[in-house]
């Protein structure tokens, strides 16, 4: 959501979002979130300012629209829930307070905040996983019934599914994607996700790692490299197989935790696709089927064109990011002339160079998430096959293990016949 100082100005923003005020936050944060704002993801159907009485009138309607979803007999008790109050359909599950607003986007701001759980064993679990929470809160004037024509389709299924483990006995999935742990109402109208808190996006790392390298060679070593582009690969894998597409992967939509290294592994995973179906993307972080519909301003007349193969191409972005350190095209002599340059991607495939010091394969798995036709772009369980027949890295080999189990048991299972 919101981007690091080392981000080009040619990637796309919201123009109608750049007179945004950042009075809620410190100086400091309110100066990175003016730098972000060049790297907003470009929204399908960007919103005016309102009156105080449409306010009101949408602030309404939002109740009775949260009301409805926490009656949704699948996963209303669960995802929808309230705080500070008890609604008409449950009891508040605790306390929420909302802390300073550290993040912001075309769409929504982010702030630290403290729960509070009605359960003493939630509270003890937090304290023991040293769990810290941030509240995603939409704009005023965000409509409940309009943001659900934005949540992808899948978007509830890795939550049902931990409930129904929950409910059994049995452990949560291991998650590759961040965590949206409920949804709720807040009492000004404002609809918000509550997450977990990770320490940072991964494109803040990079930028840091870059001023801290002096041998020209990326920010990561080798097999530090390796592991984020599997991590990625695991995420998006995770998410296609709810049927999310993210639509809007870049590195900043990756969250790392530094606070807690593991000392051998960086944990990271994929963020921002709660409301993904609102989104067109980034700047040339989109494949070019994408940059050909906005420039001909049809890109909403053609939802098939965010596809499975068009998150593969970004994914071919963010790994440029986390080998090169640098954005696409960031360099390029016509970096600041849009236009020209998106021609060039779509019309001649012209992709960022590629450094002498990637590997070859790492290089041709690049190449494989740019080609031109979607259709010959690999999916994310061949990515992720084509990773761990390359690397060496402990913990890809350790992943892939694991799959190629789950990969015999499935086998096993398939009913046989004579």
């Amino acid at each position: 959501m919101a981007a690091s100082p080392s981000d080009s100005a040619y990637v796309t923003a919201l123009e109608a979002e750049e007179e945004q005020a950042t009075s809620s936050c410190s100086p400091f944060v309110a100066a990175q979130i003016e730098l972000s704002k060049r790297h907003w993801s470009q929204m399908a159907e960007p919103s005016d300012g309102i009156s105080m009485e449409e306010e009101a009138a949408i602030k309404l309607e939002n109740k009775e629209t949260f009301k409805t979803l926490e009656m949704h007999p699948e996963w209303g008790e669960f995802f929808f829930t309230t705080f500070n109050r008890d609604s008409e359909v449950w009891e508040s599950m605790g306390s929420l307070e909302l802390g300073e607003k550290f993040a912001e986007g075309a769409q929504a701001e982010l702030f630290h905040a403290h729960v509070h759980w009605s359960d003493p064993e939630m509270n003890q679990e937090d304290d023991e996983d040293g769990t810290k929470w941030v509240v995603k809160v939409f704009k005023k004037g965000t409509l409940v019934r309009h943001l659900q024509q934005q949540w992808p389709e899948g978007l509830f299924q890795y939550t049902t599914k931990d409930f129904e483990n929950t409910k059994l006995g049995k452990p949560p999935q291991v998650r590759y994607h961040s965590e949206v742990h409920c949804a709720t109402l807040l009492e000004d109208g404002r609809f918000a996700f509550l997450m977990v808190k990770e320490d940072e996006d991964l494109r803040t790392l990079i930028d840091r790692k870059m001023k801290e390298s002096d041998h020209g060679c990326g920010p990561f070593s080798k097999e530090r490299g390796e592991e984020i582009m599997y991590r990625v690969a695991q995420g998006l894998n995770q998410l296609h197989s709810y049927g999310i597409v993210h639509r809007d992967l870049k590195a900043s939509n990756v969250l790392v935790r530094t606070s807690r290294p593991s000392p051998k592994y960086l944990w990271c995973s994929v963020a921002d696709f709660e409301s993904s179906v609102g989104v067109v993307g980034t700047g040339f972080w989109r494949a070019p089927e994408i940059l050909q519909a906005c420039r001909e301003r049809n890109v909403n007349e053609k939802p098939e064109l965010f596809s499975k193969k068009a998150d593969a191409y970004s994914y071919g972005m963010t790994c440029y990011e986390v080998l090169t350190g640098r954005v696409p095209f960031q360099d390029h002599p016509l970096s600041k002339e849009c236009p020209l340059l998106t021609d060039l991607v779509i019309n001649q495939h012209l992709r960022p160079e590629v450094p002498e010091y990637v590997n070859d394969w790492a290089r041709e798995l690049l190449e494989s998430c740019w080609q031109f036709d979607p259709a010959t772009r690999p999916s994310f369980v061949e990515i992720l096959s084509f990773i761990e027949a390359n690397s060496e890295v402990e913990y890809i080999q350790e992943e892939a293990a694991k799959r190629m189990v789950v990969v015999e048991e499935a086998i096993h299972e398939i009913p046989k016949f004579r």
